[in-house]
């Protein structure tokens, strides 16, 4: 039995979220067609299969004041583990924004300790993308990285 038959042999509805990562300023034409055309299709199909799929596309949920306070780092993995198994990442032209420090989002939340093992000066795109492929296991990937 697939897993779509799984849930959908159940009598409650389930949620699906599915966090979409590229930098802000690359990719939005494809992040467009994933909202636009990607996405009603499959929620349509899911609905069939008592699955509620919602896109989160940060383009629009971050305010300039969470940026400008260093929390942008921390919201997007915070919203990474809200929609895990589901990341749809895509690479671009651009590297993206560097923070100055990951110490924000370490201090709030111990589930981001792994930041203060990882190499600084690294784009938020490319932490997205450890924590949410990766699941920010350092050792799976610490060969891979070079300051």
């Amino acid at each position: 039995m697939s897993s779509l038959s799984a849930v959908s042999s159940q009598s409650q509805w389930q949620t699906a979220r599915v966090f979409i990562s590229s930098t802000f300023m690359d990719m939005h034409s494809e992040r467009d067609v994933l909202i636009k055309t990607v996405f009603p299709v499959l929620r349509e199909r899911c609905r069939h299969h008592k699955i509620n799929l919602f896109e989160v596309d940060l383009r629009w949920g971050i305010t300039q004041q969470e940026a400008e306070s260093n929390r942008s780092l921390q919201l997007c993995l915070e919203e990474i583990d809200r929609c895990r198994p589901f990341f749809v990442g895509m690479l671009g032209n651009r590297y993206g924004f560097v923070p100055s420090s990951y110490n924000s989002a370490v201090a709030t939340a111990p589930t981001f300790d792994w930041l203060l093992k990882y190499p600084s000066g690294r784009s938020v795109t490319e932490l997205e993308f450890a924590y949410g492929v990766f699941n920010a296991e350092p050792k799976a990937y610490e060969n891979e990285i070079k300051a």
